[in-house]
């Protein structure tokens, strides 16, 4: 029994490590961790009879919006990389829907290892990060790939990491009665965003620092209008781009021009909403972003772009108002589980943190159809599943402790 147990403490370590790793060194890693962790838990439950399918309105809208992104390599304007990315894609929904559906049946045993394997992998990740930032500023070259003049490049997606995952790891800290760690947990984790050099993660973190305090002083009514304010921007995001915030305005704002790389997404989203418009119907198909008519360059000094750094726009040139609207719903639908199901004022406020910070990093930073970026939400989701699980428990103990005390 002691080997059996000592084998799998080494196995959670290797794991922890794996996913260390790939929060900083080899993002493409998590495509395979995610469907490795599934597939463990899934074990771990006795099989997939065992588990009921967490069928919930956000993977239903995903459900529909792949279906509908796999029934586009018909019109895609490159067929083959539509159906890459379907059956990629698709492969990822799979086991996010087993991890998902697995934890919501997990066990407390199986939670604790849960959590464990967060607080190791976390360690590891945070010292893996202030490693990698002492190495770029003594300029020494470790074993990860640089861009030419830009050898901060490599810390950038870890920021969208640390920030997507900080609000549950501190709320699962706080669940386990380490409420001081907790807080002195976040305040490193802001600070290690930071030294990432991604920007949109630090403000990205700082605005959901803000929709955690409201949400925990007004549950209700900040869940409410995030659901209707992030439906609203979400379906009406390719007018914005061409109408309200068109280049010709932004040009005008000296803060933004002298931020190339702000300044580029305008352009990419601009362009992207004009093609949008030029086949609203049934978009461009599916991955189809790369191979859009135009050239090398979206103006002097500016490439075009190979993603757009925003899901909704992406989903609409591609998918058309069909891809755009389920975008739109699957993303709205998540403030509605919040709405509907939660009503610890805690609870309510790390998951509408989450989800906005989520939110912001969709909208600015990555691609719909990054099998990492998609696996690290998978993962993310499964572990606010965990926390509410865990909180749940604290919150009876709590009671019932309230109740012996009464009653003595």
């Amino acid at each position: 029994m002691n080997k059996i147990l000592s084998l799998e403490n080494i196995a959670l370590l290797f794991l922890a490590l794996l996913i260390a790793i790939g929060g900083i060194y080899s993002y493409k890693l998590m495509s395979i961790l995610m469907p490795v962790m599934a597939l463990i838990l899934l074990w771990r439950q006795g099989g997939i009879k065992n588990i009921s399918l967490c069928i919930t309105p956000p993977l239903v809208f995903l459900f529909f919006l792949l279906m509908w992104g796999g029934l586009s390599v018909l019109w895609a304007a490159h067929p083959p990389s539509a159906l890459k990315i379907f059956m990629t894609m698709s492969l990822t929904f799979t086991f996010s829907l087993i991890l998902l559906s697995a934890l919501m049946k997990a066990t407390p045993d199986t939670l604790l290892k849960v959590y464990s394997l967060l607080k190791i992998a976390g360690f590891i990740l945070i010292c893996l990060i202030i490693f990698q930032n002492v190495a770029d500023d003594l300029k020494i070259r470790t074993f990860a790939r640089y861009k030419e003049n830009d050898i901060f490049y490599i810390m950038k997606p870890s920021g969208s990491i640390l920030g997507l995952g900080a609000f549950i790891s501190c709320g699962l800290l706080w669940a386990y009665k380490s409420k001081i760690l907790s807080v002195a947990t976040f305040l490193l984790l802001v600070l290690l965003i930071y030294l990432t050099r991604c920007q949109t993660a630090f403000y990205g973190i700082v605005l959901a620092s803000l929709a955690f305090v409201v949400s925990y002083a007004v549950p209700f009514w900040a869940t409410r209008i995030a659901l209707f304010s992030s439906y609203t921007f979400l379906i009406i995001s390719p007018l914005l781009y061409v109408y309200v915030f068109p280049v010709s305005v932004m040009s005008k704002l000296q803060w933004i021009m002298q931020n190339h790389t702000l300044f580029h997404r305008f352009l990419g989203w601009e362009f992207l909403s004009e093609k949008f418009l030029e086949k609203p119907f049934l978009g461009w198909g599916m991955g189809a972003t790369p191979y859009l008519p135009l050239g090398s360059e979206l103006a002097p000094g500016y490439e075009n772009v190979i993603h757009p750094h925003n899901n909704s726009l992406q989903a609409y040139v591609e998918l058309g108002f069909v891809g755009g609207i389920l975008f739109g719903l699957l993303f709205a639908s998540c403030f509605w589980l919040v709405e509907k199901h939660i009503k610890d004022r805690l609870s309510v406020a790390v998951c509408n943190a989450t989800l906005v910070f989520g939110f912001i990093q969709a909208e600015v930073t990555h691609s719909l159809w990054h099998n990492h970026w998609a696996s690290w939400m998978a993962l993310i989701g499964g572990l606010m599943i965990v926390f509410l699980k865990v909180r749940e428990v604290q919150l009876h103990a709590e009671v019932y402790h309230s109740k012996r005390v009464q009653a003595s």
